[in-house]
């Protein structure tokens, strides 16, 4: 969906009025104003406001936010008690207009429908933004779930990450779960990066190549997925080498370590939701290499400032009236 302005500028009268003619696009109110929408999505997520609210109705619907998920379930299953049946959609940052719908239909007689998900994550590329316009909407309770055990580097920087803030490792610590590299060059930072696969992460944790993944922002550039694999192939390592990949293309995948690799410039990739999503996808280990100098205070802005564009939907007014 999109705010009428922002449709003229981009497309001619005679298209607009086609798209309406042949039923494509319809006209909605968004944020108290005219837009447009496709119709099929609209249709969509008029369709499920109404499913909803019909289980809010009867108390058969909530929201349960939390890092993890089996903590997410205990917090359900805490406010539920015995004898109900609970239908968890769980990781719903990927869920979709689409699969909510069908989570609705065919929920059983009496279920409850939780709506269970970590809302630091960047959502996934599907229509709407389920999980989070139903928490917003207030129509039914949303249940938060303990933040976390673990009391190491690691899991103390996801908490502050998550809420907007940066928090550096201590200095002089024997606590190796979160490592931040700070790089002059694009040519250090693959060296750094060929230290880690090589040594560090081995040595400190026991984990091969096989075991780490490297998150890089860009595909090209000179700390790219392409320059990393370029730099793997003079690595004399036995065994498999480690996975390389896109720091956007995360979903729920996990490896043992992971090495994040950051240049030193705003990139729109570089998101709060998506540094957090990076610093969870390592189970043990996370190193952050980076060329935001020593101090790092221009991605100490970044994880202040910028988290995921809001999408534009519907759903959060819909339930709401």
């Amino acid at each position: 969906m999109l705010p009428r302005d922002v449709i003229r500028r981009t497309c001619t009268a005679s298209d607009i009025d086609l798209a309406v003619a042949e039923g494509s696009a319809v006209e909605v109110e968004w944020d108290g104003s005219p837009a447009w929408a496709l119709t099929e999505i609209a249709e969509v997520e008029e369709l499920l406001a109404d499913g909803l609210l019909a289980l809010a109705a009867e108390n058969r619907l909530a929201v349960v936010v939390g890092p993890e998920a089996r903590g997410r379930a205990e917090a359900l299953q805490r406010a539920l008690g015995d004898g109900v049946v609970p239908v968890i959609l769980d990781d719903a940052h990927l869920v979709g207009l689409d699969a909510a719908m069908a989570a609705v239909e065919d929920l059983p007689e009496d279920a409850v429908l939780a709506i269970s998900l970590d809302s630091a994550l960047p959502l996934a590329a599907v229509t709407g933004a389920v999980a989070l316009d139903l928490a917003a909407s207030a129509v039914c309770p949303v249940l938060r779930a303990e933040t976390g055990r673990d009391t190491n580097a690691l899991a103390a920087a996801r908490r502050e990450v998550a809420g907007g803030r940066w928090l550096s490792p201590p200095t002089g610590s024997d606590d190796r779960s979160l490592v931040v590299v700070a790089a002059s060059s694009p040519e250090e930072a693959l060296v750094r990066v060929s230290q880690l696969i090589s040594t560090s992460i081995p040595r400190a944790f026991g984990h091969s190549g096989a075991a780490v993944a490297v998150l890089a922002l860009d595909e090209a550039g000179p700390v790219g997925v392409e320059a990393v694999r370029g730099m793997l192939l003079g690595l004399d390592a036995a065994g498999d080498g480690p996975d390389v990949g896109l720091l956007g293309d995360l979903t729920d995948r996990r490896w043992p370590a992971v090495i994040l690799l950051l240049p030193g410039v705003v990139s729109p990739a570089l998101t709060r939701a998506a540094l957090y999503a990076g610093l969870r996808a390592g189970v043990d280990h996370v190193s952050i290499v980076h060329g935001f100098g020593p101090a790092a205070q221009a991605l100490a802005d970044i994880i202040a400032a910028t988290n995921d564009r809001p999408r534009r939907t519907r759903l959060a007014e819909l339930l709401r009236t």
